[in-house]
């Protein structure tokens, strides 16, 4: 074969392998624009079940597989929030949560791994499709709070419509309607919302000096589930989740904490030992969680917001170290999609993960 046929055929197989990476190519964009327009998992809102989604069970320190404090609820066709670590809304955005039809945002204090994504939470259910001003709730001091990343936030929302439009981007739903619950006397509880079927009360939890800090307990179709927000041991976890399916509650590991304790006191690392040990007085160990499930009889208990994050298998065990499970309950280690979903007047309890 001569050089000009060699060259012929070259270019032919050129022009070949390029329309050959031009349609590899046009394939790997469709299939990423088909994964950005799925859009909501808005089943999720209509099958009738109770569904509760850990979207952070970190901690302040350190864990790139965890988000910071963060619980999904779904039920009734509502979406609600216990409180927005920072970090949570970006699992809220990648498993397809249903953004736009977040009713409200439920904070059991303002401490900031409990509030920090709460500007990103507003914005971008609002750029996913919320039409509606979003409600958030919360202990006494809420108002300043919101108004703080209203603050923030104001002059990226005006910018957003100012490019998009009214039209498409409603500037009241941009805004927040902060609602202040009062704390209830003792043994009480505060109504946060009882309509359609949904019912959520708040009760005062001991995270002291953070006061008041609350719990909440979700009711919808014959099931119930309750999230304990920060606390040290507390009878008010046990009274206000009685009876309940699931229990959502945080907890520490002092154990694992008390020897970090005592290899910062070792360097001399005093301050960092202070604020180490000063964290063990006001939240819950995984013992102490489980005793509330067993007096509280509820069936299931999921911990979260894990101090120190369980990072390995053999930290995990660790963690659970000394912890005894009673027969008739359920215990289940959170991790960032936990899925628990509780299909309505059912005594099924389906533990399983979102993806």
């Amino acid at each position: 074969m001569n050089a000009r046929r060699l060259g012929v055929v070259a270019l032919v197989g050129l022009v070949v392998a390029m329309a050959s990476c031009e349609r590899i190519e046009s394939l790997v964009y469709d299939r990423a624009a088909q994964q950005i327009i799925q859009g909501d998992r808005d089943e999720l809102l209509d099958d009738g079940a109770l569904h509760v989604i850990l979207c952070g069970t970190g901690s302040p320190l350190p864990d790139p597989d965890r988000a910071a404090a963060c619980t999904a609820i779904i039920a009734g066709g509502r979406m609600y929030l216990v409180d927005v670590g920072p970090g949570s809304w970006e699992n809220v955005q990648s498993w397809r949560l249903p953004r736009a039809r977040l009713s409200g945002v439920l904070l059991t204090h303002f401490h900031s791994d409990h509030i920090g994504d709460l500007g990103e939470t507003v914005v971008q259910s609002w750029i996913a499709g919320r039409t509606e001003p979003l409600t958030v709730y919360g202990p006494p001091g809420v108002r300043r709070v919101t108004e703080g990343f209203r603050l923030a936030y104001g002059l990226d929302s005006t910018y957003r419509v100012a490019h998009h439009g009214g039209d498409v981007m409603p500037p009241s739903a941009a805004t927040v309607v902060a609602h202040t619950i009062e704390e209830p006397p003792p043994g009480e509880t505060a109504v946060v919302l009882d309509e359609d079927g949904l019912r959520i009360t708040a009760f005062p939890v001991d995270h002291r000096p953070v006061q008041p800090a609350f719990g909440y307990r979700f009711e919808w179709g014959g099931r119930s589930v309750v999230v304990s927000g920060d606390t040290a041991k507390s009878e008010s976890v046990v009274t206000h989740a009685r009876g309940a399916d699931v229990l959502v509650h945080e907890a520490l590991a002092a154990h694992m904490i008390q020897r970090v304790q005592r290899v910062l006191e070792a360097r001399s690392a005093t301050r960092l030992a202070k604020l180490t040990s000063d964290i063990v007085d006001y939240h819950t160990t995984p013992a102490e969680a489980v005793a509330e499930a067993e007096s509280a009889g509820v069936k299931a208990l999921v911990l979260t917001h894990l101090v120190p994050p369980p990072i390995n298998p053999i930290v995990g065990w660790l963690f659970l170290a000394g912890v005894e499970v009673p027969d008739g309950l359920e215990l289940v280690m959170g991790d960032d999609g936990t899925h628990v979903r509780l299909p309505r007047d059912s005594d099924a309890i389906e533990v399983g993960t979102i993806e």
